[in-house]
């Protein structure tokens, strides 16, 4: 986020916009980072000589700068209960005095970036990979909804980042996530050749190829495994450790791939991936959880109609859940516990809701203070 507001701070002094205590934030920030000062100054410099001559340039110029400053002009997330930091009668002040500011900055951060890309970068350079991405995260104890260039309609879970590149909308769609994310894949196709183009989803240990369709990917760095639940349509899953393997998935499936190897794979109808034995497959295929209650949701989807779902859970694998969920920090003291396992749903619960459930039915102590949780 640092980076991000450096650039909106420099938008915002070379359109003249910028208060005060705005250039001194961003002249601390390039003193913190003086990785950045010397594109700062290139961009500065290139603000000076204004826009590229080439017609050529010019008109891919001013597609791109549409492009960004409507992509920068709006928040690309909303986080739950978030709050600013800035004076509310300062920022009222800022936006009575000039109603286009916030337009002006983002416009002025387009054009910087655009003449970078396109006076500064050789052309094969651009061609081969983007020099920027577009990163969009939640909080631990915030989810969001997202939608992508393509209208893909992304869903994030606690704790989760996606980032995607600058060429997005062009003939690549590919993304990366860490965390958990529901997908609604928009189809796309090319307009030079009519085919559809894959959406790819890199995680660290998979990548899943699609080209329309509903899923879900779990894929937290702290975690053992990475999970895919397919809801509709079809996809393709590749391991990186075996890329020659290719797994096909059909609707209502669930490969599980356990993060450090993948060689051999199973089938079952039910599986817990927490505390996985050594004698037991990498990877596990198995069908998706339906909830009983409600016919048309799935256990490892629930999350998206902000219900904390637990079936047949491992206690050690639900509590990082809980601790991203509402965003607390939890202190097992009592290791006998991990081998329980939960089934159950909450919605709209506090966390003493929960936890004093999981308490009666397992039979253990608890004690919340603030953000941190101790169970005994």
């Amino acid at each position: 986020m640092n980076e991000e507001r450096v650039w909106f701070l420099l938008s915002i002094q070379l359109s003249g916009e910028a208060t005060p205590k705005e250039l001194e934030e961003l002249n601390s920030l390039l003193k913190q980072h003086p990785e950045w000062e010397l594109r700062a100054e290139l961009m500065r410099n290139m603000w000076r000589s204004k826009r590229p001559s080439s017609p050529v340039a010019a008109s891919h110029f001013d597609k791109h700068l549409q492009r960004l400053s409507n992509h920068l002009a709006l928040p690309a997330l909303q986080f739950d209960n978030e709050t600013t930091e800035s004076d509310p009668a300062e920022t009222t002040t800022e936006r009575r005095r000039n109603p286009l500011r916030w337009l002006w900055a983002a416009t002025a951060a387009a054009a910087c970036l655009v003449i970078f890309l396109l006076v500064y970068m050789p052309a094969t350079k651009r061609e081969a990979k983007p020099v920027a991405s577009n990163t969009i995260s939640t909080r631990p104890g915030s989810k969001s909804k997202v939608e992508l260039p393509d209208g893909t309609q992304v869903w994030l879970n606690a704790d989760s980042k996606l980032t995607y590149g600058q060429n997005f909308s062009g003939n690549t769609r590919e993304v990366t996530l860490i965390g958990e994310a529901y997908f609604d894949v928009a189809h796309a196709s090319s307009p030079e050749t009519g085919k559809r183009i894959p959406f790819i989803i890199h995680t660290n240990s998979i990548d899943i190829k699609v080209l329309g369709t509903a899923f879900n990917v779990r894929s937290y760095p702290a975690e053992k495994t990475t999970e895919t639940a397919l809801i509709r349509g079809s996809v393709e899953i590749t391991l990186h450790n075996s890329p020659d393997k290719k797994i096909v998935l059909k609707p209502d499936e669930k490969l599980i791939v356990k993060n450090d190897n993948a060689a051999v794979i199973s089938t079952a109808n039910n599986d817990s991936s927490a505390g996985w034995p050594d004698n037991e497959p990498v990877m596990t295929l198995s069908r998706i959880r339906p909830y009983k209650q409600d016919t048309t949701s799935h256990f490892e989807t629930m999350w998206v109609k902000n219900k904390l779902a637990f079936e047949n859970e491992a206690f050690d694998r639900m509590l990082p859940e809980i601790e991203r969920w509402y965003n607390v920090t939890i202190v097992l003291k009592n290791e006998s516990l991990n081998g329980l396992h939960f089934t159950g749903v909450f919605e709209n619960k506090s966390l003493a809701d929960v936890m004093e459930a999981l308490s009666i039915s397992r039979g253990f102590h608890y004690e919340i203070k603030g953000d941190r949780v101790t169970i005994w």
